[in-house]
């Protein structure tokens, strides 16, 4: 089996063909008659905005994935009926994921139908958000959170931002604490990650630490990171510490948990 990118617009259509016909084959994922005609009118226009990735096998296509660059939102996932349970939709994740990590996205998304809810789990999705229907299609979000394993890990955190400075574009917002980037990572915006610095309370240059927190901004396909010199924290004084900018975004935290 090979993974492949698909790039013309003759692959596409044999694509979007593809998953048309595994649409209407496996009993259209159960959807109501509205929301059949929603789904085959949205493959309709697929094809602009996303990217496609193909697993070909001895007998041809043998599952899609395609996705939005932009957001790293997953739009179609669909493997050939009777060949589920062969490795053929973790390797197209896997390979997703690849694509995402290297862009430094700090989540992907789907919209999940109702019975591949439990097959998104076990690839390592997390529920996020109630069940919706819309057109017709119920759907429940779902997300993959990127970069945790970079908790723990040591970094460099060059400051552009020192304590007691004001946010060059918002006069009223004070830094709190040190803010920089991270030297050895890049973002999903093409700048390097950016990154506060927990416990000085004094302007630095840089700042060699560990990372304690990822925040991860909802409807932001970018994550802020928390680095300290790994004493022993508390939660909510992290938060507290950075909520001088943090407080106007809906954000989850997820922390080093020490042993």
């Amino acid at each position: 089996m090979e993974i492949r990118a698909l790039s013309t617009p003759a692959e596409i259509q044999a694509a979007l063909a593809f998953v048309r016909g595994q649409f209407l084959d496996q009993d259209s994922l159960g959807y109501p008659q509205e929301g059949m005609a929603s789904f085959l009118q949205y493959l309709e226009n697929a094809a602009a905005g996303l990217d496609f990735l193909e697993a070909d096998g001895e007998e041809g296509t043998e599952g899609v994935l395609a996705y939005a660059p932009a957001t790293f939102h997953l739009s179609l996932f669909f493997v050939a009926k009777g060949k589920q349970k062969q490795g053929i939709g973790r390797a197209l994740m896997q390979e997703f994921l690849k694509r995402a990590q290297e862009q430094h996205a700090a989540r992907i998304s789907v919209n999940a139908a109702a019975a591949a809810v439990d097959a998104y789990k076990a690839l390592g999705f997390e529920l996020c958000g109630d069940a919706e229907t819309r057109d017709g299609i119920s759907f429940q979000p779902m997300e993959y959170l990127l970069a945790c394993d970079w908790l723990g890990r040591e970094v460099t955190v060059v400051i552009d931002r020192p304590y007691g400075s004001l946010h060059p574009h918002y006069p009223d917002l004070l830094y709190t604490c040190n803010y920089g980037y991270v030297e050895e990572l890049m973002s999903a915006d093409g700048e390097f990650q950016d990154a506060y610095v927990y416990g000085p309370q004094e302007p630095l240059e840089k700042f060699r630490g560990i990372v304690i927190a990822i925040i991860y901004r909802r409807n932001d396909n970018e994550s802020k990171w928390v680095v300290s010199d790994g004493s022993a924290f508390l939660k909510q004084d992290v938060i507290n510490a950075v909520g001088f900018q943090e407080q106007y975004f809906d954000t989850r935290f997820v922390w080093l948990e020490r042993q």
